[in-house]
């Protein structure tokens, strides 16, 4: 998955390996689906970095495909102040991926990336003694139309790692 900001700023995250090689031992057996995400992250401002880390569940990863194409059908609800609990907010398990979505018209969104703790990038740990969920993120703003082919393009991807 590829988001691109018209200002520059980018997020892409392709999921790499099963943490574990083994397969399930019963169907949904948590430690048989934790996917390894690879993530490389640009700000608007030029920085960068990169993460590799077991952040999602296959379903969890599911969930965000399935997520992303409802932000772009219009169906996920702006968040000004986004935690846990905020209706549109889509986290996970592991506290170190969320998004929401900042702004929405007819044709475009601002779908933000929150990125902590392994996510987050080496400068923000050193700067902030803990980073929850929702103290950083990089706002992506695209086209509803090129949201829903990046959702897309992640659920194809994630066929070659159904839940085992």
């Amino acid at each position: 998955m590829l988001l691109i900001s018209r200002d520059g700023a980018a997020l892409r995250l392709v999921p790499t390996r099963y943490q574990f090689g083994f397969g399930a031992s019963h169907p949904g057996d948590w430690d048989a689906n934790w996917l390894v995400v690879h993530g490389e992250v640009r700000t608007s401002s030029g920085g960068s970095w990169s993460f590799e880390d077991p952040c999602l569940t296959t379903w969890e990863a599911v969930e965000l495909g399935q997520w992303l194409a409802s932000a772009a059908a219009g169906a996920v609800v702006p968040t000004v102040s986004p935690d846990e609990q905020s209706e549109g907010v889509l986290s996970f398990t592991e506290p170190n991926l969320a998004f929401s979505v900042a702004e929405i018209d007819d044709l475009d969104l601002v779908v933000r990336v929150h990125l902590a703790f392994e996510s987050a990038s080496a400068r923000l740990k050193v700067a902030h003694d803990l980073i929850d969920q929702f103290t950083y993120h990089v706002a992506v703003l695209t086209s509803r139309r090129e949201l829903d082919s990046v959702a897309a393009s992640w659920l194809e991807e994630l066929e070659s790692f159904p839940q085992r």
